[in-house]
């Protein structure tokens, strides 16, 4: 078990190193310190919640009330479960030849909540807009994939977020479908 976690290890700090350091180029260092800021999105979130509410008409408001769920159940779970059990550190802490583009945050590593959260929120809209999926999931990539390349993440730390973010996602969609049905099924649910 030993071996294999040393490998893993291996593996990923090499595979940060490649993203961190060797995708290193003006360009990209301008771009990706704000694709990885909440600051660059609100203003997409805003305008894409507004729309499902005022124009997606009830399968829009029901997609933005999954919406804000999910990835307020994605966001508490990640940051107040999962990260204090996994307790990891920081490359941008662990690491001297990390390549740091933007302030080292404090708190654990493992999961990335960013990622966690954009594949949460890229699940649901897949779920209620197929036809988009690439949309929303590119958003989730780029993300996931700017949160190495500032330095302040793991490459498992955000292939783990994915996985996460998507599994509750899923999870709170079965929950509603299933609670619908009973509910038609008892009648206190006229659609």
């Amino acid at each position: 078990m030993s071996q294999l976690h040393a490998l893993l290890s291996a593996f990923d700090r090499a595979t940060f190193g490649a993203i961190n350091g060797g995708m290193s180029n003006p360009l990209l260092d301008w771009i990706m310190p704000h694709v990885t800021s909440l600051h660059w999105w609100l203003p997409f979130f805003v305008v894409g919640l507004g729309w499902l509410l005022l124009r997606g008409g009830r399968h829009g408001r029901w997609c933005a009330a999954m919406v804000v769920l999910t990835v307020g159940v994605a966001d508490l779970a990640t940051n107040r479960v999962i990260k204090p059990l996994v307790g990891r550190v920081r490359p941008c802490t662990a690491l001297p030849t990390v390549v740091l583009r933007i302030p080292c945050p404090e708190g654990p590593s493992f999961p990335s909540s960013h990622a966690v959260n954009m594949a949460a929120l890229a699940t649901v809209l897949t779920l209620s807009y197929r036809r988009w999926w690439w949309v929303w999931w590119s958003a989730a990539l780029v993300v996931g994939l700017s949160r190495v390349y500032v330095g302040v993440h793991y490459p498992s730390d955000v292939l783990a977020g994915w996985g996460i973010g998507a599994l509750i996602a899923l999870l709170l969609e079965s929950i509603r479908q299933k609670s619908a049905a009973f509910l038609r099924r008892r009648r206190l649910l006229w659609w």
